[in-house]
């Protein structure tokens, strides 16, 4: 702030002050009716605007806006002022020489919008996490981190998923708010959905659906928690490929050995089972007995604590 502009402000403020005199002198006499004055008082207005000269006083590296922190790196994606568009995606994953170009959006949910992309003639995914998520409207604080946040959860989750043998999109690279992931799908064209999929043996996709789902639980230690047609690829083998792991519940916390999160995080898995049962009850009249597969995923030990839990809570009603 140049010398000149200061000297100005100085002159606003003493011509504020010399009309609230004058208008505390017009109110004793009578002449200004101080029930229909305005609710912020004239003082009050001359505390704002000497507040607004000390912050512009203050060195523009100083004058920070509330998602821009001085901890925050302006690097890669890092847009506080407009959301992600698919020519931003393109132009800062292609600076970084993760992908040859990007194709077309494939997909938009609440949390991320899902793109095809290609490396040298290689198809890939990019999961791009929204800085403003649709879900989340009322969340706090750095928009940028948060949507890091969520998509280093999902690329952990799916890391430990991959490793432990789960039918997954193999997660290539994470980077802030974006995850590149393998292409499941034939000729450029992606793997319909469950939902969408025509099977050839239905049976046989609901065996290995229930068995990607013990290896997940037993060795992955996860608990998908939004599992249903939406959320399972079918690939040109009858395949099923398990996706979206940002809600999964990671059975490794320390929290997990209290009973309350223990039995909570079983019903999830109930809900989970429940959710393929009646899919396939539906569309293919095929059944299996929802009690036997939980027992048989969460153990004999756990499977006797629970039935143990719920007779105390019979007595108790």
């Amino acid at each position: 702030m140049t010398e000149s502009n200061l000297e100005e402000a100085i002159e606003l403020i003493k011509e504020r002050k010399k009309e609230a005199k004058q208008l505390k002198g017009e109110e004793e006499f009578g002449f200004v009716d101080s029930q229909q004055d305005e609710k912020i008082t004239t003082p009050q207005k001359i505390k704002g605007l000497a507040r607004t000269v000390r912050t512009l006083q203050r060195k523009p590296k100083e004058t920070i806006s509330k998602f821009d922190k001085k901890t925050f790196d302006p690097g890669f994606m890092q847009r506080h002022t407009r959301e992600i568009t698919y020519h931003l995606v393109r132009k800062e994953l292609q600076k970084v020489g993760l992908i040859t170009d990007l194709l077309a959006e494939i997909n938009a949910g609440k949390e991320a919008t899902i793109y095809l992309a290609h490396l040298n003639g290689a198809p890939l995914i990019v999961k791009c996490f929204r800085h403003h998520l649709t879900c989340h409207k009322s969340a706090r604080g750095n928009p940028q981190l948060r949507a890091t946040a969520f998509a280093a959860k999902e690329y952990y989750k799916l890391l430990r998923a991959y490793r432990a043998g789960v039918s997954v999109p193999t997660p290539a690279k994470q980077i802030n708010n974006i995850i590149l992931m393998r292409f499941i799908g034939r000729d450029w064209k992606p793997a319909p959905q469950l939902r969408h999929a025509i099977l050839g043996d239905p049976l046989a996709v609901l065996e290995e659906l229930l068995e990607q789902i013990v290896i997940l639980y037993t060795k992955a230690k996860l608990i998908h928690g939004d599992l249903s047609e939406y959320n399972i690829l079918i690939d040109q083998h009858q395949h099923p490929y398990i996706i979206d792991f940002p809600q999964a519940i990671d059975l490794n916390g320390y929290q997990m050995q209290f009973t309350q999160k223990k039995e909570r995080n079983q019903k999830v898995l109930q809900k989970d089972l429940k959710t393929i049962y009646h899919f396939f009850e539906t569309k293919y009249r095929l059944t299996f007995d929802v009690n036997e597969v939980f027992h048989h995923i969460i153990g004999e030990k756990d499977y006797q604590e629970r039935l143990e839990l719920e007779e105390i809570k019979a007595k108790r009603i």
